[in-house]
């Protein structure tokens, strides 16, 4: 038996932008996108495996980040939602916000199970051809907030809006995973890993938009709410997935850090004012720290 655990360090990249910015200067206007980012966060992966004349695995990778901005200006919501809560307000009302907010999270889960084979070209080079299952479940939420008062007109409004871009699917997987041997003692041995997988998974996206609107004008106090309708979506879900490193190897025991990426193609479904439907890739990668026994 073979149990092994990992530490993730790995940074989120999904191009979505949420807020515009401009001066509203005819003679010498400018026009801002702001884009989510987000730090590197820590993750991990456990599971527990079999050798055999055919290997198993089975191990779960989970990984939660979130991000915050802020901006101040003449701000127009990128999300949909908000641009039709703008609608919604008197004409004579001034159709942007001074200052907003947004807060995004991605809660990404994953569970591999993995059936290979160890193929020793020579004795510098093993290969193992994997093929298995994988499903996920990847909640994204996207909550703003705008803010505008303008005193010398006895108006102020605020806006909120929250989305969410759930996803989960099941599907096969295939891959091949390399260990060539850089160095061999009696105990201990060092390896250069280069491990690739890809899967394609039924999957099912949920994506929902609420936005509420508060508008105060002369003491008069007027809300509204929109709903953006977006149905449920059913399609194939592509991943590629790929971890280069070193591993040590000490009897029992074996060690590997590297460098991993996982391109999830097409995973943001949300609507926005700018660009329309996003069918964004949701990018993970960083560091990759393994630790595995064989008992």
């Amino acid at each position: 038996m073979e149990f092994f655990g990992s530490f993730l360090h790995w940074k989120a990249t999904e191009s979505v932008d949420w807020v515009l910015n401009t001066n509203r200067i005819a003679s010498d206007q400018f026009v801002a996108y702001e884009t989510i980012t987000f730090d590197a966060a820590p993750g991990f992966r456990v599971g527990v495996g079999k050798r055999g004349a055919v290997d198993t695995k089975l191990y779960y990778s989970r990984f939660h980040v979130s991000s915050s901005h802020s901006k101040s200006g003449n701000l127009t919501p990128a999300f949909m939602g908000g641009k039709l809560a703008l609608s919604d307000e008197p004409k004579s009302t001034l159709p942007y916000f001074n200052h907003g907010q947004v807060e995004t999270i991605i809660d990404y889960n994953v569970l591999d199970w993995d059936l290979g084979k160890s193929l020793r070209r020579d004795r510098a080079l093993r290969l193992r051809p994997v093929v298995g299952l994988r499903a996920a479940w990847i909640n994204q939420t996207f909550d703003s907030a705008f803010q505008g008062e303008w005193p010398a007109d006895n108006l102020s409004k605020s806006m909120t809006e929250h989305m969410k871009n759930n996803f989960w699917g099941i599907g096969p997987k295939v891959g091949v995973e390399s260990a060539w041997s850089a160095w061999q003692g009696e105990r201990c041995e060092i390896h250069c890993v280069a491990n690739f997988y890809t899967a394609y998974l039924l999957g099912h996206w949920t994506v929902r938009d609420v936005t509420h609107l508060t508008l105060i004008h002369k003491s008069n106090t007027t809300t509204s709410t929109r709903v953006v309708p977006i149905n449920a979506r059913d399609f194939g879900a592509v991943t590629f997935q790929a971890i280069v490193g070193i591993e040590l190897k000490y009897q029992s025991w074996s060690v590997m850090a590297g460098y991993e990426i996982n391109d999830w193609l097409n995973q943001c479904q949300i609507f926005d004012d700018a660009t329309g439907p996003h069918n964004n890739d949701l990018v993970l990668q960083g560091l990759t720290v393994n630790v595995s026994c064989i008992f």
